[in-house]
């Protein structure tokens, strides 16, 4: 069985990313530099495609982590040591800046994510991997 499950978004983010353009989108448009505009609406268009499409699917025994062409992560269920609550701001496959999990698996590597259904993407890891430690 196959479940797939969305990104949490903060609205903290997108209002992070889009502020920082606010200032240059104003600068291209008086000055008509449509060469910068593009760049800024590109770099806007291209953050909404990364937050729509990043996703994480639980299969019986793997867990594939999605988010645009950028990340194709796929892990082994079985190799999960631990999943736990992180306030990590490194860059993730996440769209979530406050609500992190991380998980660790096989020989200490990590990935964050942010699942809109924590409780029960958890629950369906537990489902395929019982050793998992859990710390939420």
């Amino acid at each position: 069985m196959r479940k797939v499950y969305k990104s949490k978004i903060d609205i903290a983010l997108p209002v992070l990313i889009l502020s920082g353009m606010i200032a240059p989108l104003v600068m291209f448009v008086s000055e008509q530099d449509w060469i910068g505009l593009g760049i800024i609406l590109g770099t806007v268009l291209f953050s909404g495609y990364l937050f729509y499409t990043t996703d994480y699917t639980i299969t019986a025994g793997r867990l594939r982590v999605r988010s645009g062409f950028l990340v194709n992560k796929k892990i082994d269920i079985a190799t999960i040591h631990s999943v736990q609550q992180t306030d990590s701001l490194w860059s993730a496959p996440a769209g979530s800046l406050t609500d992190r999990i991380e998980i660790v698996y096989v020989n200490d590597q990590k990935v964050v994510i942010s699942p809109k259904e924590k409780e029960d993407f958890v629950k369906e890891l537990l489902k395929r991997n019982p050793a998992i430690e859990v710390k939420l």
